[in-house]
């Protein structure tokens, strides 16, 4: 997972990293699966936004920002690049979007509705918890089951355009109420569309990417 050997102590820190994130992932992740059959059939989804946003969701995604630390200064393997964009690119949802937003609207749950903000959280979520899983039994060096292998490097065909969509619904029902908020935002907005297209190109083939790369030395291994 580094770019060479770890330190004891920072083999203690990215495992306590991955563990906590994954726990809080796991969390938000249950816990809006728990609520969805008790609110689904009363037409109250947008009610799972108030019970997981703050300061669970908050807290568990702005945590992240910490991976762009880890690359920068080279305890991790991941691009810099990369891992800026994606993590960016959650951050400008749930802060940008979410929170500034989500109580203003159509006055039926905001902008957010019941299934972009539930794709999001779905496709976080369930993305999230397989990699933060994935990494922290590679830092224990227990090894990894070879069917979270599978789930790490084959959910994100399906995991990712969920999410990819599901974000850029919220972005675009944001625009609205951005140009109340200031122009320049509606602007900042629509750039940020614009660049989802390129964006999420280049991180899906980087990832399958990846996948070839351990397909390959799997195959090696055999």
């Amino acid at each position: 997972m580094s770019k060479s050997s770890p330190s004891g102590l920072t083999k203690a820190y990215l495992l306590a990293y991955n563990a906590t994130s994954f726990g809080l992932w796991a969390t938000c992740t249950l816990r809006a699966a728990s609520l969805i059959p008790l609110l689904a059939p009363s037409g109250h989804l947008p009610a799972i936004f108030n019970a997981i946003f703050s300061p669970l969701l908050t807290t568990t995604q702005s945590l992240a920002l910490l991976e762009i630390l880890h690359s920068l200064v080279g305890i991790v393997r991941a691009p810099v690049f990369t891992t800026l964009m994606q993590v960016s690119s959650r951050i400008l949802v749930v802060w940008g979007i979410m929170y500034l937003f989500h109580d203003r609207g159509d006055g039926n749950g905001g902008i957010l509705g019941d299934y972009a903000f539930l794709g999001c959280l779905g496709a976080w979520g369930v993305t999230e918890c397989i990699r933060y899983g994935f990494f922290a039994l590679q830092v224990w060096g227990s090894g990894v089951p070879a069917w979270w292998t599978w789930l790490r490097y084959n959910t994100f065909y399906v995991l990712y355009p969920l999410g990819i969509t599901s974000e850029c619904i919220l972005v675009v029902k944001a625009l609205g109420p951005a140009a109340k908020l200031h122009p320049l935002y509606w602007w900042f907005l629509v750039a940020v569309l614009a660049i989802y297209v390129p964006g999420s190109y280049i991180l899906y083939t980087y990832m399958m990417a990846q996948r070839r790369k351990v397909l390959k030395k799997k195959g090696r291994a055999e």
